[in-house]
């Protein structure tokens, strides 16, 4: 979806001309062609502008209906190439580029906080400009809740708490030292090395979510980290920009997402599960603890070892492996 208003501020609507120019680049089109925020590629609508950096083959099946879209020049585009395109070397770097000046992160500094009478916030902590706090939510001592932070009914935000870029469902607890909102590990290319670039989704937590003392939940690059209902996260967890953890998910201790992964509901994690980016993880799976997850896992079934297998498999080589040991000693 487009950037949320409630946490950044759009410039001026930019034509493809303005662009362009900027990168030095020409497009391919009309150069009175206008966008007035940025989206995913495959959510983009024509108001939007998004950047494509996939290879010839992505190319050639995606259909791109954003109003503007930065592609590489190394794409053959053919013959009919659509006319809402600028061709540049790098377009995940010049697209951040393009957003870090036209983006800002002050859409609340002139609108006092909303807190429902019956919320208690502690005289220590900081609730910020645009940010709404609902009714009997308890905010401890020295969080940080930050500008057009949504908060809903009966939720716990425990002592030394930040919350940023986020919308938080009723009943949601948050216990000592989380961190809602922050940037997550996006990285883009340039001569001078990898650089960070600003995150410009948000982090989302729905009814009932539980997430323990110290662990993260990163917000989206573009697109949202979502965390679904009555899902509990425990202690000393990540999760990392951009993933989706379906309803009613268990993460044990030491869980590590990252970005991207897709989680279906009711999928169980023991200590220490590790998963790649990009990897789906059906419905009902379950990982066995210190599981590392390389690649999809199918709905309902156990996984287990590091690169993580079906459990059974694993159970096998693990017995083989102690009856070589055995031998060899013997």
């Amino acid at each position: 979806m487009p950037v949320d208003p409630r946490f950044y501020r759009f410039g001026d609507p930019l034509t493809a001309g303005d662009i362009a120019r900027r990168l030095g680049e020409k497009p391919a089109g009309d150069y009175s062609c206008t966008v007035t925020n940025i989206s995913e590629p495959q959510e983009a609508g024509p108001n939007d502008l998004c950047f494509f950096d996939g290879k010839q083959r992505d190319w050639e099946t995606f259909e791109c209906r954003a109003g503007l879209c930065l592609v590489s020049n190394e794409l053959d585009l053919g013959t009919h190439a659509p006319d809402n395109l600028i061709q540049t070397s790098v377009p995940r770097t010049s697209f951040f580029d393009l957003c870090h000046a036209w983006i800002s992160e002050e859409a609340h500094k002139d609108t006092p906080p909303a807190i429902h009478a019956s919320a208690d916030v502690h005289e220590t902590a900081f609730v910020s400009n645009g940010a709404a706090i609902g009714e009997r939510t308890r905010i401890g001592p020295y969080a940080f809740i930050g500008p057009g932070v949504q908060i809903g009914r009966d939720c716990e935000i425990s002592a030394h708490v930040s919350v940023r870029y986020a919308l938080i469902g009723d009943r949601v607890r948050l216990q000592a030292g989380a961190r809602i909102g922050e940037d997550g590990f996006g990285v883009v290319p340039t001569a001078s090395g990898a650089m960070h670039v600003a995150h410009y989704g948000r982090a989302i937590l729905q009814d009932g979510v539980s997430i323990g003392a110290n662990s993260c939940v990163d917000r989206g690059l573009i697109q949202d980290t979502v965390v679904g209902e009555n899902s509990k996260i425990d202690n000393l967890c990540h999760i990392g920009h951009n993933t989706i953890v379906g309803r009613n998910v268990l993460i044990a201790a030491y869980g590590g997402i990252s970005g991207s992964v897709m989680i279906g509901d009711g999928v169980m994690m023991g200590g220490r599960v590790g998963i790649a980016d990009h990897v789906s993880i059906g419905e009902g799976a379950r990982l066995v603890a210190d599981s590392g997850v390389m690649k999809d896992i199918p709905p309902g079934q156990t996984w287990a070892g590091s690169p993580a297998q079906p459990v059974l498999d694993w159970h096998r080589q693990t017995a083989w492996l102690a009856k070589q040991v055995r031998s060899r000693r013997g």
